[in-house]
């Protein structure tokens, strides 16, 4: 059998990804358990973006910064920073959730604001995204049957839990009009993948109750 580099390269890079998307979301969800256990009794408050400082510069020159927010406790300042790079500055006063231990308000994280955020959003798209692509690609060339309607519904939840993630590691919450007080008009770009999604699922599940009338 004549040995196809296409086929190999192919396979590698999406075996690369899978392996790479199941190792982030394994860290992922093991951080998010921790520090929900963590927090479990811990306080909110408004956390107001303050500042900047440079987490990292790429051999490209790209830039990505730390954030620094400032919330208040018993009439005292505070300050609270991501612990990941990020390419986006909000707007000053911005706000996002912060969750800070009762008797020592100096221990504080964001809502969001972990990297085990990060970890999730790119761990989804990297196991979910090529499997749906496989998927599809067993589907066109007959070796896998399954119902269309099934893959519309699959891509109309990734586009919405792609938006989702996004909009919940820049704001700390699941809703949208968060993310615009967060980052302001690049919210845009994630609730439009959450609004998208739904009217994709939704319109599948109408579609597929008029047929069976």
């Amino acid at each position: 059998m004549r040995f196809n580099i296409k086929k190999a390269i192919i396979i590698f890079l999406f075996s690369a990804a899978l392996l790479s998307g199941i190792v982030l979301l394994f860290l992922g969800i093991k951080d998010s358990i921790g520090l929900a256990i963590k927090t479990k009794e811990w306080f909110e408050a408004p956390g107001y973006f303050r500042d900047y400082s440079v987490y990292n510069v790429s051999k490209e020159g790209e830039t990505t910064y730390r954030l620094r927010y400032v919330f208040y406790s018993g009439g005292a300042e505070y300050f609270v920073e991501t612990d990941y790079g990020s390419e986006i500055i909000p707007e000053i006063d911005s706000i996002r959730t912060v969750l800070y231990e009762p008797e020592n308000p100096g221990n504080a994280v964001l809502k969001g604001g972990k990297a085990s955020g990060v970890y999730l959003t790119v761990g989804f798209m990297f196991v979910f995204i090529p499997l749906f692509m496989i998927i599809c690609w067993l589907f066109i060339t007959g070796r896998l049957k399954i119902n269309v309607k099934i893959l519309d519904f699959t891509a109309g939840f990734l586009i919405f839990a792609v938006g989702e993630l996004f909009i919940y590691l820049i704001s700390g919450s699941v809703f949208p009009r968060k993310a615009f007080g967060s980052i302001g008009i690049i919210a845009v770009i994630p609730s439009l993948m959450v609004l998208v999604g739904i009217i994709q699922m939704f319109k599948t599940v109408i579609n597929g109750a008029k047929e069976k009338k």
